[in-house]
């Protein structure tokens, strides 16, 4: 073994007369495949030289690698006065002379030494990746290899993380970061990593950065399949009431709803649409290049029955590129695909009447509006929605008290008044049999 070969050569070296005179060589074979470490070993054992071959090619099963040991002397401070700055010319020198190939794999010299297949365990290497834009050559320095590519001639590609069937979740978020810009959000990766390794698994294929990018296109950005938003207008009243128009293949049907914001409320309105419920758990949002006319990436993740759905929007316009993100993970919920073309369009009418006149509203004059009689509209509302016409009424009104409890300091009896309430203490019980709290609980947890 390396140790006990290196402890016999520290004794010779002591125990040599005239050691001075004498120049202890090593010449190292690889037939039990530590000719590299024997020989280091050895020589901090006391050897003055070593004897090898290029690549380590040679008798039997080889020589120890020169190369390999110049280099590993080199990464530690120690210069072995040896010329390896072109390694690439080198190699073909190499193979153009010996008819001889060096591995794809060959330290310093393979095709691969600088490249990682990215895998769960070697995530470190793409978070370990430091840009260094120092030179007017840019390229990547890895504090886990012990030199710089730049040193023997080399440098990273822009694909340096090969994507396979055993790519991690950090490899694949490096590569579209790295190409594309696109910095995904870290609770998003895990899942973007698992779609591109299923395609892998199914090509059993090695994935280029474009490849990458266009999987992550066609599951986060252009996935539509049974809704797409086509127009949007706002209206800002102590709060946001967006009027959006939701396309169901050849259907289209304007809903309103309010919210704390644009993106609550056109999600508002897809949850009105589709009777569905759902939380906005994580959005983020950056550019995509320097300079007013950039485009925004913008990605949505919402839960639904303890499970995360993910989005992606790009657009020039942020809000825009938000709504569009909010749109795709709403279109991977499994009660929007079975939900057909969403809700009637009547009862989308009577619901949007709703919430326009949701402060002074009766079944009175909704019937009226509407030309139908009380009854019958009652029971179509309950048939068709699941909802009384009394439910719909107190869910906006409690949205709208929601969001003026939040966002204003008006006092709990003017609130009451403003989305309907004549009695402050009727409001407090329908608020607090609806969200579990009191209207000033609520407000304390907002602040």
């Amino acid at each position: 073994m390396p140790h006990v070969f290196a402890t016999q050569i520290e004794y010779v070296s002591k125990n040599l007369k005239y050691r001075d005179n004498v120049v202890l060589s090593l010449h190292p074979h690889n037939d039990r495949g530590s000719g590299v470490c024997d020989a280091e070993l050895g020589m901090l054992a006391g050897a003055d030289r070593i004897e090898g071959t290029l690549f380590g090619n040679g008798e039997r099963t080889g020589n120890v690698d020169i190369i390999t040991l110049a280099m590993n002397m080199f990464s530690h401070g120690l210069d072995p006065q040896l010329e390896f700055s072109d390694m690439p010319a080198i190699r073909e020198k190499y193979e153009r002379l010996t008819r001889m190939h060096v591995y794809d794999r060959q330290p310093y010299a393979g095709d691969l030494v600088f490249t990682a297949f990215s895998g769960s365990h070697q995530d470190a290497i793409a978070k370990g990746m430091a840009w260094r834009e120092d030179k007017k050559l840019k390229e990547w320095t890895v504090p886990y290899l012990p030199i710089d590519p730049m040193d023997v001639g080399r440098t990273y590609d822009a694909d340096v993380i090969r994507i396979n069937s055993q790519s991690g979740k950090g490899g694949v978020s490096y590569i579209l970061k790295t190409n594309f810009s696109i910095a995904l959000p870290e609770k998003m990766r895990e899942e973007v990593g698992y779609a591109v390794k299923q395609v892998s698994d199914e090509e059993h294929k090695e994935l280029s950065p474009q490849w990458v990018y266009e999987i992550f296109e066609n599951n986060y950005i252009e996935y539509s399949p049974y809704f797409k938003i086509t127009d949007c207008h706002f209206k800002q009243n102590d709060g946001i009431m967006a009027e959006v128009t939701i396309a169901c293949g050849e259907k289209k049907t304007i809903v309103d709803a309010n919210g704390n914001g644009r993106l609550d409320a056109v999600s508002n309105t897809i949850k009105q649409y589709f009777g569905i419920s759902y939380e906005l758990s994580v959005y983020e949002e950056h550019a995509l290049s320097h300079g007013s006319s950039s485009k925004a990436m913008a990605y949505v993740g919402i839960t639904c029955d303890g499970r995360m759905y993910w989005g992606a929007g790009m657009d020039e316009d942020i809000i825009k590129a938000s709504i569009h993100a909010l749109t795709v993970a709403v279109n991977k919920l499994p009660s929007v695909g079975n939900d057909g073309a969403g809700k009637d369009d009547r009862l989308m009418a009577i619901i949007n009447y709703i919430q326009n006149n949701y402060q002074d509203v009766t079944l009175e004059s909704l019937a009226a509006r509407f030309h139908l009689s009380e009854p019958y509209i009652s029971k179509f509302i309950k048939d068709k929605s699941g909802k009384t016409f009394g439910e719909h009424v107190a869910y906006v009104r409690m949205k709208k008290a929601k969001v003026l409890l939040k966002n204003g300091n008006m006092t709990v009896e003017n609130i009451a008044l403003a989305v309907g309430y004549q009695n402050v203490e009727h409001f407090n019980r329908q608020f607090k049999k609806m969200f579990d709290m009191t209207p000033v609980q609520y407000r304390n947890s907002c602040r």
